[in-house]
């Protein structure tokens, strides 16, 4: 394993392994000379001839509206008629990452699950896009003004500030090459960067950094070796802003300053040139389908352009022209080609706006922006910022900005389709379907059109009648209502009636009452039912409660005949009075009303009279039994005339003509009937010199008519307006409140005012002259300590540590030798003392290694400068540079021993360095100290899964260890061998019959192994491969006899192939074990792996940090927006819907 996790296979067979790869070279060769002759006529490699191909230079497979072209579906129509961008988006603005460093470049990736940012702080990031969290960053040491994506979504590219560039692996923005210096002389940049569509090479576009300096060209680099291939610079161009690929990768279409050329990748060769750009094309961009060009014009004057050039049979033209009111920045493409964005600088109306077109016709139809103040118009213009770089997301529902000058940041869209997330759009998005209701997420249908959803409740406004429009909302929504007044005709009473619907006692007035009041205040025009509950009355002309309608014939004698009213034997409560609401009965038939509170009240009900002490049977408006004066009979003050007080029926009689009765238990009775008074408040009647309803004898202030009470008894007047006011009428301590703070100028009184004069300070706790409420003059910051200081964030503060800071404004109130914090971690900003902070801007906790307050992102305790493994925090050291760290731990687990079946053996899950000075090994899978790693020269491990074995020196698959206990240790350790028998491993075996020569009766006989060699009868005694040159009769090979001959070279023959697989078996189990030891280490890193990232999704999880957990692969929706767990919701219900490969067959 490699120290990127990637596991290194070495062949022992190597000569072959070059053999075959010679072989391989020469048939990719041939193949790609037959294949660049079959594609004489067909550029992109698709099988569509060129001269019959609408996407010449893109590959694709569509066959239905267009041949040849990108078809993602694989349904026959290409992607840009079967386009998946949105035809109205609605861009809104999903989220917003703040910075306060123009971002100058953006990507995302072919997965669409990450962007990548370059920025004027010079960094590079990578970004989840859907949580908008930030998972690796790499800082240059320089701006970043461009970045890149490659195609295959292996490698980002970056577009350094210092005349170069840097290729990262975009799994963990690891360095390929370091920086790449593409320096074409003085006083030049790099604009951008863009990979080759098969991610093989990277083209950066080089210009003037002024007017003066070297001129510009484009150059393309290798990836892998970080070496360039090329450079050109067409027409001796002096400046190239961007770049951008066919893309079948065969031409490269440059951005110059008043020119775009377009330059065939292989010979160099300039095939188009575009006239008449703007004065500078500042960005570029290449169509997917390979037939539009995208141009951002620069600053022209007055106005600047956004152009779009289509390929027709071609050649290049310009097919539509947008006038912009600012530099056009940045374009791309979606991903079917069917609409192109364009992100705009900071001037006026298109200040810091991305504009959305349709790429053919050029129609707007989307825009959004960053802040805009002033309508980027006003103070010089100096508010607004620029959108400097734009990307699409892969599905074309995203678009990310790179944003600067002003609004510095990245800005992430959103297409909003459907604002009440319910399913259907708020417009045609081509499927014919638009929410009836699209701020309503429980209606969407409207099949009548009549404003009422078709879904029933629960769902808001129901309709009742979903094929019948109607705008009934009373008893039932949607129904027809003829008459308007909101209740459904079948369920109006009158449907025809819009101030009527319901009869509740079935008298014919409906029970809505209506009527209009007179100059009288008598009720006109009465409509509906006054008593909806009684079928016998329905009108009440007066109003005082009582129907019209009267029962008793014999009024009809005297009642005038005007008076409202019929005649119904069955009427209840009638009104007697119809016009008189005062009136309603009249039971002695004086024709006036029995009502007493009536001014016609009868004061003898049954005589005409109602009096009863002065005189019978006269009227007595107020029913006290006094009759109402008159001329001839007044009020007399010895209380036998008539009655004093006609509207008291309490009082009659006024002895002493002050105006107040002499009945003491009426109302306001004379409390000195004998002698006329005004007073009427203390005591009624009595004598008030001052008038101010307050009798002498009770008034403290007899003579001041504004003052009559002294509650505390102060001599102060209670009353607030009058003369001399008792500011607290209630408290014997205190009478002024100079400030109207409501606390007493006497401090030493009860809720005194230390501050007499100061309305916003009245009390001082600590007695330091300053008052303590802390919103008031002065107040007091410490209002329960004494302080002396006169520092507005500190008023009134102690320092408690002496260090010339007081507490409020020290972060170390207790340490004398720190009083900043700047960064907040906790170190102080005080270098100069031990416990300083050594990164004072940087919140950190890292404490280890003599540095404290620097970045942590493990929080080891070592700064992540000093870390070299700054996101694992069991690691931070690595000695000897191999990648893993010096803390070694691991974990044993039993495993079955695939060499010999029903054993197991124990091999350890590691993490860290198991060699930490050895830089070329760090795995010991089997614990034995010897390293796994064959390649190594340094304790290298021949049985990394047997741990009482490393050695063996003669090559044959059996260890030199020979302990009690080892595993098949060689007993022949310098010599190789085949043995195998009676635990003798690794010896000589002739024959192959598992014995060794020393030990087998027979040596050179397979059929005989055991027994005494003196006694055993060998069919075999010498070494059938040498022939004998004896050529006496002896021999039995030798002999005359040809079935001898025979029978020798069958036994030779079989003894051969036995050698033959022996000697293949010993290295079929030698191959046998290296795999398995492959294997085994490679499943032992991956769980380790998979065992530290679950390790961390646990860790964030009980933060509740759900984005990082959510960046190394938990897919759990906590955390998530309503809407975005919608969005997943319903991307899982597509994705379970599409059909699966037996599905297909059935159809």
């Amino acid at each position: 394993m490699d120290k990127t996790g990637d596991f290194m296979v070495q062949s022992r067979g190597g000569s072959r392994l070059r053999k075959h790869s010679a072989l391989l070279l020469s048939f990719f060769f041939l193949i790609s000379i037959v294949s660049l002759a079959a594609q004489a006529a067909d550029s992109d490699g698709d099988g569509v001839m060129d001269s019959a191909d609408d996407c010449p230079w893109s590959a694709g497979t569509s066959s239905v509206d267009r041949d040849g072209c990108p078809d993602r579906d694989g349904d026959g129509t290409s992607d840009f008629n079967d386009e998946w961008a949105i035809s109205n988006p609605n861009y809104q603005n999903e989220f917003t990452t703040s910075s306060s460093s123009d971002y100058y470049g953006v990507d995302y990736s072919p997965s669409g699950e990450f962007i990548v940012t370059g920025s004027e702080d010079d960094f590079v990031r990578i970004w989840n896009a859907s949580t908008w969290t930030n998972l690796r960053s790499d800082n240059t040491g320089t701006n970043v003004n461009d970045v890149d994506w490659s195609p295959d979504g292996d490698y980002v590219a970056a577009a350094r500030d210092d005349d170069s560039i840097e290729i990262f692996h975009s799994s963990n923005l690891s360095s390929l090459h370091g920086s790449i210096s593409v320096d074409v002389g003085g006083g030049d940049q790099v604009n951008a960067v863009e990979f080759s569509p098969d991610s093989s090479t990277v083209a950066v576009a080089i210009g003037r950094s002024g007017n003066g300096g070297t001129n510009g060209e484009v150059t393309v680099i290798d990836v892998q070796t970080g070496t360039e291939l090329f450079a050109v610079n067409p027409n001796g161009e002096d400046r190239f802003y961007d770049l951008a690929h066919s893309p079948d990768g065969q031409y490269i279409a440059m951005a110059g300053n008043g020119e775009i050329y377009i330059v065939n990748t292989t010979s160099r060769a300039t095939t188009w040139s575009f006239t008449n750009p703007p004065a500078a094309v500042n960005a570029l961009a290449w169509s997917p389908d390979g037939n539009y060009i995208s141009m951002c014009g620069g600053w022209e004057g007055s106005s600047a352009s956004f152009d779009m050039y289509q390929n027709v049979n071609g050649a290049w033209s310009r097919i539509w022209q947008k006038t912009v009111s600012t530099s056009c920045a940045s374009t791309t493409f979606s991903a079917d080609s069917s609409q192109v964005v364009a992100g705009m600088y900071w001037y006026q109306t298109d200040g810091a706006t991305a504009r959305v077109f349709e790429s053919d016709s050029g129609l707007q139809v989307d825009s959004f922006s960053g802040p805009r103040p002033g309508g980027c118009s006003s103070s010089n213009n100096n508010q607004c910022g620029s959108i400097y770089g734009v990307t699409w997301s892969p599905d074309s529902t995203h678009i990310v900005t790179a944003h600067g000058r002003n609004d510095e940041g990245v800005y992430y869209w959103y297409a909003d389709i459907d604002e009440d997330n319910d399913g259907y759009n708020t417009t045609d998005q081509g499927d014919g379907v638009v929410d009836a209701f699209p701020s309503d997420g429980t209606q969407w249908d409207d099949t009548d059109a009549d404003g009422f959803g078709d879904n029933p409740a629960p769902a808001n406004e129901p309709d009742a009648c979903p094929n019948t429009p109607g705008a009934s909302t009373e008893d039932r929504f949607g129904c027809p209502d003829s008459d308007g007044d909101g209740w459904s005709d079948e369920g109006d009473w009158d449907p025809a009636n819009p101030d009527q619907w319901v009869d509740a006692d079935e008298d014919g007035y409906g029970d809505n009452y209506l009527f209009d009041l007179d100059e009288y205040q008598y009720h006109v025009n009465q409509s509906g039912d006054a008593f909806p509950n009684d079928p016998t009355q329905w009108n009440d002309t007066d109003g005082d409660g009582y129907g019209d309608n009267y029962e008793n014939a014999s009024w009809d004698t005297y009642r005038p005949a005007t008076w409202p009213g019929l005649l119904l034997s069955t009427a209840n409560m009638p009104d007697a009075f119809p016009l008189d609401r005062t009136q309603y009965i009249d039971s002695d038939g004086d024709w006036v009303g029995d009502n007493q509170n009536s001014d016609r009240a009868d004061a003898c009900p049954n005589a005409w009279g109602d009096s009863q002490y002065d005189r019978l049977g006269c009227p007595d408006t107020d029913s006290d039994g006094y009759s109402d004066p008159t001329a001839n009979w007044p009020s007399t003050p010895d209380c036998y005339g008539a009655d004093a007080f006609p509207n008291d029926p309490t009082q009659w009689c006024d002895e002493d003509g002050d105006g107040f009765g002499s009945n003491q238990d009426g109302n306001n009775a004379d409390e000195c009937p004998n002698s006329a008074g005004s007073s009427t408040i203390d005591r009624i009647g009595c004598a008030d010199r001052d008038g101010d309803g307050y009798s002498n004898a009770g008034d403290p202030f007899p003579d001041d008519a504004t003052q009559w009470s002294d509650r505390d008894g102060d001599n102060r007047g209670d009353n607030a307006s009058g003369n001399n006011p008792d500011a607290f009428p209630d408290d014997t301590s205190q009478w002024k409140d100079s400030d109207g703070d409501g606390y007493g100028d006497n401090p030493g009184g009860f809720n005194g005012d230390y501050f007499p004069t100061d309305s916003t300070q009245w009390s001082d706790e600590d007695g330091d002259g300053y008052g303590d409420n802390t919103d008031g003059t002065n107040g007091d910051v410490c209002p329960l300590e004494y302080g002396e200081s006169q520092e507005p964030l500190s008023r009134g503060c102690p320092d408690s540590d002496l260090d010339g800071v007081t507490d409020p404004l020290d972060a170390f109130p207790d340490d004398p030798f720190q009083w900043d914090d700047s960064d907040g971690d906790g170190y102080g900003d005080n270098t100069k003392v031990p416990n300083g902070d050594d990164c004072v801007d940087v919140f950190g906790k890292s404490f280890e290694e003599g540095r404290q307050g620097c970045p942590d992102a493990d929080l080891d305790g070592y700064a992540d400068v000093d870390d070299a493994f700054p996101d694992d925090f069991e690691q931070w050291s690595d000695f000897d540079g191999d990648g893993w760290g010096d803390n070694y731990y691991w974990e044993n687990s039993t495993v079955a021993d695939e060499e010999n079946i029903g054993l197991f053996i124990t091999l350890r899950e590691q993490r860290g360095d198991a060699f930490p000075e050895i830089a070329t090994q760090w795995s010991d899978i089997d614990g034995d100290g010897w390293g796994d790693n064959l390649s190594s020269s340094n304790r290298v491990d021949n049985f990394p899964l047997r741990a009482s074995q490393w050695n063996d020196f003669d090559g044959d698959g059996f260890g030199d260890n020979a302990v009690a206990g080892s595993y098949q240790p060689d007993a022949c350790p310098k010599v190789p061998g085949t043995s195998t028998a009676n635990d003798e491993f690794g010896c000589p075996d002739a024959d192959a019959d598992g014995v060794s020569d020393d030990a087998d009766p027979c040596p050179w006989d397979p059929a005989i192994s055991e027994g005494a060699r003196s006694t055993a009868n060998c069919a075999i005694t010498s070494d059938p491969s040498l022939k004998s040159n004896d050529g006496d009769g002896g021999s039995l090979l030798g002999s005359g006899s040809g079935t001898l001959q025979l029978m020798g070279g069958a036994i030779i023959f079989l003894l051969a192939l036995i050698v033959v697989a022996q000697v293949a078996r010993a290295a079929g189990k030698r191959k046998a074990v290296a795999a398995k030891r492959e294997n085994q280490l490679s499943q032992a890193s991956v769980a380790e792996e998979e065992e530290r990232r679950q390790a961390w999704i646990q860790h964030y999880l009980a933060e509740g940090n759900y984005a990082e957990a959510r960046s190394l692969g938990w897919e759990g929706t906590e955390g998530l927006p309503e809407w975005k767990q919608y969005e997943m919701q319903q991307q899982a219900a597509q994705d379970a819907a599409i059909p699966t490969m037996m599905d297909l067959e059935n159809l």
